[in-house]
């Protein structure tokens, strides 16, 4: 053995042994996913212990929080000597100074991590606008099987499952392993009956502003610990917190989960006796989401509820000594909250940091989607009933008149991708069948060997057939359904919206001869020895006939244009754009529904009856 190769294996044994001791001397384990933005980690945030706890207790709490503990005998051992496993702690974000915390968790608690890096406690944090809580990633245990070890280690040692001591201010390990996500340590604690009434453990987790999102995982993660929290109890979802029911504390909740997360839940609470109606204190969850900004919580409702419920009035958030209408509609919620923040804006828009006008910004935004989405699903009506009698409530309704305006306008992207998707099969085949046909052999009936040749087609007579061929393949329900999807509730807009797309797209399935007789455009025809280009305009399968019995036929754009100048002047609307032949105004569009039908095969005046 040479004197190199002996060196060689001693510094490889002390390199291993200094790893080795690294590695068990490790403050806390290594996450395994990235934290969401806006989360604290361990070293970001002081461990405060509360008052009375023993230097061994304190021992016990930290080595729980920082995952020091290798094996569940090392919490036995402490146990032994006389650490209390209900010991607790807070944590506080470093440089705040505040009395022993008021967010309390024990031993038990702190012992539970999240297998997705979710946030599953919260630290205290001071600044010039007061005490807040931020949300805290704990680091994780090496193994799920380690983490077992030591919570049943810790109940078998007297920890409390449910915390009763300081009900108000520690955490009970329950709702901690439901926010973490930890479907492991619900399994454990629920076999030994912690108390899981009266305090919503279902209810959507609190997060703070500044986390903007959380991940994929940690959303499914919650869900499945939902299910199994139905499952060991299916009146949970039933319960209340003072006069919120589920439904209205997930439309308070910050948006921070995504819309699928939130049709999950919703659909899984709902289906199991949460009310999608209930009241507090007069108000919906509807209400609520329109105030609190909740767009996600609003789409869903609005796809489920009725249009009574949607212009339901209740009482007026007033503020003190100021007026109480009784009338108030979620609609008119909406617009009180986009008002205050955009005045927030304005007003300190110099004063405040990038994330605060961020956060103004996207609480703008969020107030404008769910006004749209209540004006989608029927809320107009709830125009004319917002309040006027201020400077500050005739703002608010300028605000809703704008949002309208862009919705309608909107709606004329819509229509037409609504109609292109119906004929889209149609469109495909055809013109692949209009290059096959003229490919196609045929017997010239030649006797007693017919020759095989190419068919013969006159001018555009294989696009005809292909097209007549191609209409078997429509899919006239495409149309209604994508109009569904904007127009998401009841309203006469969009019964003629969609009554009359479906006309078009019948019409235009099968009563045209080519993709081109229903698009219209530039075409060039013969005019005797000439051929000369011009305009062909959309198909035009709609008749208005005049109280003198003279009919004009006219297409979809001008059919919907017209459902559009009645919402226009209903409610005072202006910069609805219209979009086509603009220089005839709105004189191309000016008919009563009663007018408004279709010619028969054999030229007789039929009506729509679209009202």
């Amino acid at each position: 053995m040479t004197r190199d190769f002996v060196i060689c294996v001693c510094v490889c044994r002390v390199l291993l042994g200094v790893m080795a001791q690294s590695s068990s001397a490790a403050p806390q384990a290594p996450h395994t996913e990235a934290v969401p933005p806006g989360c604290k980690t361990l070293d970001a945030v002081d461990i405060i212990p509360y008052e009375g706890v023993s230097p061994l207790s304190q021992q016990l709490l930290e080595g729980c929080i920082r995952r020091t503990f290798r094996e569940a005998s090392q919490v036995t051992q402490l146990l032994r000597q006389g650490a209390d496993p209900r010991s607790c702690g807070g944590l506080r974000v470093h440089g705040t100074t505040l009395p022993p915390s008021r967010q309390r968790y024990s031993c038990l608690a702190f012992a539970i991590d999240s297998p997705t890096n979710g946030p599953s406690v919260l630290a205290e944090r001071s600044d010039g606008l007061g005490v807040h809580f931020l949300p805290v990633v704990l680091p994780q245990w090496p193994s799920r099987k380690l983490q077992l070890d030591i919570l049943i280690a810790l109940i078998d040692g007297g920890a409390d499952v449910n915390e009763e001591r300081d009900y108000n201010e520690t955490i009970r390990p329950i709702m901690v392993a439901v926010v973490a996500g930890n479907l492991t340590a619900v399994e454990t604690l629920l076999p030994r009956n912690p108390n899981v009434r009266g305090f919503a453990v279902m209810r959507v987790p609190y997060v703070a502003n500044a986390v903007l999102s959380l991940t994929r995982e940690y959303e499914d993660a919650l869900m499945s610990i939902y299910r199994r929290l139905i499952q060991h109890d299916g009146t949970l979802a039933t319960e209340r917190s003072g006069e919120d029911n589920l439904v209205h504390l997930a439309a308070m909740s910050h948006l921070v989960f995504s819309q699928q997360f939130i049709d999950q839940y919703l659909d899984l609470i709902t289906s199991h006796g949460a009310e999608m109606t209930a009241t507090r204190y007069g108000r919906t969850p509807l209400h609520m989401a329109a105030r609190c900004g909740s767009p996600y919580v609003a789409d869903w409702l609005c796809r489920l509820l009725t249009a009574e419920d949607i212009n339901r009035g209740s009482p007026s958030w007033g503020a003190l000594g100021s007026a109480i209408h009784p009338g108030i509609t979620p609609l008119a919620n909406a617009a009180a909250g986009l008002d205050r923040f955009i005045r927030q804006q304005q007003q300190q828009q110099q004063q405040e940091t990038e994330a605060h006008r961020e956060r103004y910004e996207r609480s703008v935004r969020h107030h404008k989607t769910i006004i749209r989405t209540l004006l989608r699903a029927g809320a107009a009506p709830s125009i004319s009933r917002m309040p006027n009698d201020t400077e500050e409530y005739h703002r608010q309704r300028q605000l809703v008149l704008s949002e309208y305006t862009t919705v309608l306008n909107e709606l004329s992207d819509v229509t037409m991708s609504a109609i292109n998707a119906a004929l889209a099969p149609q469109r495909d085949h055809s013109m692949l069948l209009a290059r096959l046909l003229p490919l196609a052999p045929h017997h010239d009936g030649a006797h007693p060997h017919p020759s095989p040749s190419n068919m013969a087609f006159g001018p555009h007579e294989a696009e005809a057939i292909a097209w007549k061929i191609g209409a078997f393949l429509h899919e006239p329900s495409a149309a209604p359904a994508a109009i569904d999807e904007y127009l998401i509730g009841d309203s006469l807009l969009r019964r003629r919206v969609k009554a009359a797309v479906a006309h078009f797209v019948k019409s235009a399935a099968t009563h045209t001869s080519s993709n081109g007789e229903v698009v219209g455009g530039t075409r060039y025809q013969q005019q005797g020895d000439k051929r000369v280009k011009v305009t062909v305009p959309p198909l035009q399968c709609f008749a208005v006939r005049d109280s003198g019995g003279r009919v004009v036929l006219t297409g979809v754009r001008e059919v919907i244009h017209r459902a559009w100048l009645d919402e226009a002047a209903q409610h005072g609307l202006v910069g609805v754009v219209k979009g086509f032949n603009e220089h005839l105004g709105d004189q191309d569009c000016q008919f009563e529904w009663g007018q408004l039908g279709r010619l028969s095969r054999s030229g007789l005046f039929v009506s729509l009856g679209i009202d």
